[in-house]
């Protein structure tokens, strides 16, 4: 299995995917509609096009790179050793209201019978919450993972992710977290938050090795 996330901001999608060797791979690309909606990619799928409406993808096909583009959004990675297979997830804050890595953990149960104890979770770089501040109605969609501090509200997206995917059966111990923050480590990473429209898009990838 090859997991890899880029933050060089002097390479090209194309040149990242060049230094992984995987270039002329197959890969998917998703629309990202900030939804919940998550789909299988198998050896039928057309993919010559982004995939429409959806978030994240899973799929048990070797040699077919699963990606998502972020800058600031979390990208979640997912891997069932037990039958071979994986996913992705870009969770954004309505992706996450819509709870899309539980989705993602749903249709590989489904789909691969994946037992959702053994998948290993991975979360990437992502706005965190010393950096995310939001407005208070976002306590009306995730309670527990927003605080106050300094009469200002501030959201954890990682940890929000963790707990949905805990309640759907993930073992805590199956979930790694870069914990790295795109805002504070933004000459690093780009940042929707502190660039704005000039920010770049990262691009994450996860592909089975083989044929």
């Amino acid at each position: 299995m090859t997991v890899q996330a880029t933050s060089d901001r002097m390479t090209a999608h194309g040149d990242f995917l060049k230094s992984l060797g995987i270039e002329n791979k197959p890969i998917v690309r998703l629309q990202q509609v900030h939804g919940g909606r998550a789909v299988r990619i198998d050896a039928k799928t057309d993919i010559s096009a982004e995939i429409p409406g959806a978030d994240a993808a899973v799929t048990n096909v070797k040699g077919v790179v699963l990606s998502v583009r972020t800058a600031d959004c979390l990208p979640v990675f997912f891997y069932d050793p037990e039958h071979a297979a994986i996913g992705i997830a870009h969770a954004g804050w309505r992706s996450t209201k819509e709870r899309i890595s539980p989705a993602v953990a749903g249709l590989m149960k489904s789909a691969y019978k994946s037992d959702p104890s053994k998948l290993i979770v991975g979360f990437g770089p992502a706005l965190r919450q010393c950096c995310y501040e939001v407005k208070s109605e976002f306590l009306v969609h995730f309670p527990d993972s927003v605080v106050k501090m300094a009469h200002r509200h501030y959201f954890d997206i990682a940890g929000e992710n963790a707990e949905q995917l805990l309640s759907c059966g993930v073992g805590s111990k199956n979930i790694f977290d870069c914990g790295i923050c795109t805002s504070c480590r933004n000459t690093e990473f780009f940042s929707y938050r502190k660039e704005k429209d000039a920010a770049g898009r990262m691009l994450s990838v996860i592909m089975l090795d083989g044929k």
